[in-house]
């Protein structure tokens, strides 16, 4: 049955949604790639030197969702499923600004050397600004789809204590690198420290945001993403357990990883199989 508000759900393909999808996913997994497979060439050619070697694993881990994160976008039409990005990505790349800004002095500026860092910063301010155009004009009021059921109560308490988590981690990263340094599982500095947070925050604000939603519809794509970006960064550790120190944070953090993901991937199924099932809401608030 078609409602008054359908033409505002589903949409046909446009041009500025594909296009800012396609080349943002282009972007990140040019990052990705070069993250993974050329790290000699970073400390020259790339917007700064990121170092050492588990700093560039996690943000080559990092881009491997944002590439999926874009495509989703350029390929999405029910805004209803899409509109849990807006605010975590403003958050993302907010952080990845507020870093460039802070560490400017330690970017590479000189185009006889690499063009890189010019592209970063104008990707990261043109980024969220065309963003703020191209999501339709009263998402926020489109109700919510019913297809796929209500959000299992223990699942929001999840996201909610995850969001809490992420944002102390954020922010310990952004305000006090040096303390944070010395609790972590690899060797710090402020700058990757900065620009790591951004996927600290951006996923707390995207978990958030979550949270209130009222359809396991709006959620499952983000679902699926966290859980690649999980996995991306446990396969990294896994792949390369031997740069990651063998103290307690070492151990909390590929342990904590590990289960934020699995409880991700866990809930998730159990939602797929209510929705399936066909769960009464009273059911599956319970």
């Amino acid at each position: 049955m078609h409602t008054g508000e359908e033409p505002n759900v589903r949409l046909p393909e446009r041009a500025d949604q594909l296009a800012w999808g396609i080349l943002g996913a282009t972007a990140a997994a040019t990052f990705a790639v070069w993250m993974f497979f050329f790290p000699d060439s970073i400390a020259e050619k790339f917007a700064w030197d990121v170092h050492p070697r588990m700093s560039q694993l996690f943000i080559g881990a990092g881009y491997v969702f944002r590439t999926a994160f874009f495509l989703s976008v350029a390929f999405g039409r029910d805004w209803r499923q899409l509109r849990w990005m807006f605010w975590g990505n403003l958050a993302f790349t907010g952080t990845l600004l507020l870093a460039t800004f802070w560490h400017a002095g330690e970017f590479n500026w000189d185009p006889s050397q690499t063009i890189v860092g010019h592209l970063w910063l104008i990707l990261y301010i043109f980024e969220p600004v065309t963003m703020l155009y191209m999501v339709p004009r009263g998402v926020w009021r489109l109700p919510a789809p019913t297809e796929g059921g209500p959000i299992w109560l223990p699942f929001r308490w999840f996201m909610i204590a995850a969001t809490g988590l992420l944002l102390s981690d954020g922010l310990l990263l952004v305000i006090n690198p040096e303390f944070a340094a010395l609790r972590w599982p690899w060797e710090l500095n402020p700058l990757d420290a900065r620009i790591m947070a951004a996927w600290f925050l951006g996923w707390a604000v995207w978990l958030g945001t979550m949270a209130f939603a009222r359809d396991w519809l709006e959620i499952r794509l983000p679902a699926a993403l966290f859980i690649l970006n999980g996995a991306a960064l446990t396969a990294v550790n896994f792949l390369n357990g031997d740069l990651l120190s063998g103290t307690g944070p070492a151990h909390a953090y590929r342990t904590g990883l590990l289960l934020l993901t699995l409880l991700m991937a866990g809930f998730a199924a159990y939602q797929e199989v209510r929705r399936v099932r066909g769960v009464p809401a009273r059911e599956a608030e319970g």
